[in-house]
């Protein structure tokens, strides 16, 4: 029900008898119409606002035609400054996905140096790969890597956390929900609890069902397991024997992540 109904509706009072009467008798009336309808949902800052909505209606009515004339147009400037300000936050918006891009594109054919940033999409934050000690190439001062500069916890720093089910820490934090929620209440309120992760399909697997969604909603920490080098490195330029590392390597956690570079180290 919008003002319009409410108004009509509130003991056959109209809008049209507004006219004539002081605009604060009409603010003090209207909000104690609302304050005192049985209409669902309205609380005191819905009657706040409907009475500063009528109030600066009741003022424009009773306004000159020179004092309309102003209101309308101070409105029609602010709306165009609206529409400005948002298409300049577009066009902003636009640029800064159109640079990112760019910057992208040039990341793969970059060298990869000490302190870059990676990413993982099994983590929810960002992480840093380092070398313990330089190979002996630099470019800007900064040890350079090369594919090799996989190992987990040395060269790939922890992510901090990890959502992967296939993570026995995660596959743990899932159990343990499941058991104290078994042993407080019983099997049939952790069917209720589960089933709040999970959309039923079939009463037979609704229980199984309910346990992979529950480890889908579970983390644990992140503990990467890496038994491969860096792929698709530059072959024909060599960092301590190995192919250079470039901002278009991929390298894959044992846990299903793929960890990708997001930033070359190198100074911008």
């Amino acid at each position: 029900m919008d003002m319009k109904d409410i108004l009509e509706h509130n003991d056959g009072f109209m809008a049209k008898e507004l006219t004539g009467v002081n605009n604060n008798i009409v603010v003090d009336f209207v909000a104690d119409k609302i304050a005192n309808s049985k209409v669902a949902g309205y609380i005191k800052e819905d009657v706040s606002n409907a009475a500063k909505a009528i109030e600066k209606k009741y003022n424009y009515l009773t306004a000159s035609e020179e004092e309309r004339a102003k209101i309308d147009a101070e409105k029609k400037k602010k709306e165009e400054e609206e529409k400005a300000k948002k298409e300049k936050e577009k066009k902003e918006a636009e640029e800064a996905e159109k640079q990112e891009k760019k910057r992208l594109k040039e990341l793969k054919k970059s060298y990869i140096l000490h302190t870059a940033c990676i990413l993982c999409n099994k983590a929810y934050r960002e992480s840093y790969l380092v070398v313990p000690k330089s190979h002996g190439e630099y470019i800007h001062g900064m040890p350079q890597l090369n594919v090799g500069d996989s190992l987990p916890l040395i060269n790939v720093r922890s992510f901090g956390i990890c959502n992967s089910p296939m993570n026995p820490a995660v596959q743990a934090a899932a159990k343990k929900i499941i058991k104290e929620v078994e042993e407080e209440e019983g099997d049939s309120f952790s069917e209720k609890i589960m089933s709040i992760f999970t959309t039923k399909s079939d009463e037979s697997d609704e229980l199984a069902t309910g346990k992979d969604s529950l480890i889908q909603q579970c983390v644990g920490p992140c503990t990467p397991i890496i038994a491969t080098n860096w792929i698709d490195g530059k072959k024909d330029v060599l960092v301590d024997g190995k192919p250079a590392l470039l901002g278009r390597c991929k390298l894959k956690c044992l846990y299903g992540g793929e960890i990708t570079i997001y930033t070359s180290g190198q100074r911008e």
